[in-house]
């Protein structure tokens, strides 16, 4: 039986984070949302970003998700992709806990991920060509000690002044993430203008 991706998608009041995990009962992707993500939040700051060679958008995800943007490789969807890359926005609440900075935002996503997959573990991880002089990021690399419980992803929380864009990469492999087309993309990551 083919195997087949069970994302959670890593989203309450608090944060947002992606993850895929396989099962094999599973006929399609499916996508799990926590209760309290406010969908289709935007932000005034734009987030410019390359999509990769070979990959496109999946307007119809992101719509159904409330997501700002879901990428996956040409000829695929985020219901049948071996790779996803989502990019998700939350407003900044200064009156909410772990709404109120990146680093509460970060460390509640993760207490959120912990508690669904407490064999989460996170290895700090930073794209090679994002200066932490120019953008206020937080980036980590995500797996489960036990095969897909999280399914590896890296991802990265850029701040701007009005909220959060969560941008992750989820694979089916730990080693998928070393391909070079996802140091690429996180590379690419930038506020303001699109490229």
């Amino acid at each position: 039986m083919t195997q087949k991706l069970l994302m959670l998608l890593v989203v309450s009041v608090l944060a947002i984070g992606l993850g895929l995990s396989f099962t094999s009962a599973a006929q399609e992707n499916s996508v799990i949302i926590r209760p309290g993500y406010k969908k289709g939040q935007q932000s005034h700051t734009k987030l410019s970003f390359v999509i990769p060679q070979g990959w496109v958008k999946d307007e119809k995800a992101a719509k159904k998700l409330g997501l700002h943007s879901v990428l996956v490789p040409a000829e695929m969807t985020l219901e049948n992709a071996d790779k996803v890359i989502t990019i998700a926005f939350q407003k900044k609440d200064p009156n909410k806990p772990g709404l109120e900075n990146l680093k509460n935002f970060v460390t509640a996503d993760r207490q959120n991920t912990l508690s669904q997959f407490p064999d989460a573990q996170f290895e700090k991880w930073q794209p090679a060509k994002l200066d932490p002089d120019k953008l206020n990021f937080l980036s980590f690399e995500m797996y489960g000690k036990e095969k897909n419980k999280p399914s590896p992803q890296r991802f990265v929380v850029l701040d701007t002044d009005d909220g959060y864009f969560s941008i992750a990469l989820t694979t089916r492999t730990r080693n998928d993430l070393q391909l070079p087309m996802c140091e690429e993309f996180f590379n690419t990551l930038g506020i303001g203008p699109s490229h």
